[in-house]
């Protein structure tokens, strides 16, 4: 007697196995060429992102790359100047220094948050926040030191 084939369940296996690696095949191609289909539905935002804090002061946000919906995190004052940091729905932080009589324009420089306080940097100088103070530096060297009071916000 001959043992039966089992043709049928080799070749179910093989279509099987042939629909499995299609569908990741174009799965893969839809991610990558943004082709879209049912995968991508998740890249699509569902609701405007929640704020963590108090609005950045539009005439400052609107200074700031992608400013739009930029939230406060800090604000101080100098006896000249004001001192705001915001940051954008993107994260990045933003360091926005301006005279408190406003006689010039301000200007906005990326910052980070350190381990003290705050730091900014307008090629070559560099602005530290820390120790209740802004340090400014012209290419490494101290040229000024300023006591800040913390405000609310520079509206």
């Amino acid at each position: 007697m001959k043992k039966k084939s089992n043709g049928c369940v080799v070749g179910c296996l093989t279509l099987v196995g042939g629909l499995v690696l299609l569908g990741i095949v174009q799965s893969a191609l839809s991610g990558s060429l943004g082709l879209g289909g049912p995968d991508d539905s998740d890249t699509k935002p569902t609701a405007a992102p929640s704020r963590s804090g108090p609005a950045c002061p539009s005439r400052i946000a609107s200074a700031l790359p992608s400013g739009k919906d930029a939230t406060l995190v800090k604000a101080f004052r100098t006896d000249d100047h004001r001192i705001t940091l915001c940051s954008t729905t993107a994260g990045k932080l933003y360091y926005y220094g301006e005279f408190r009589d406003q006689r010039e324009a301000g200007i906005a420089m990326p910052a980070k948050k350190t381990a003290k306080g705050y730091e900014a940097t307008n090629s070559p100088y560099r602005y530290v926040i820390a120790d209740g103070a802004v340090t400014i530096y012209k290419s490494g060297t101290r040229l000024d030191r300023e006591e800040l009071t913390p405000e609310p916000s520079p509206s």
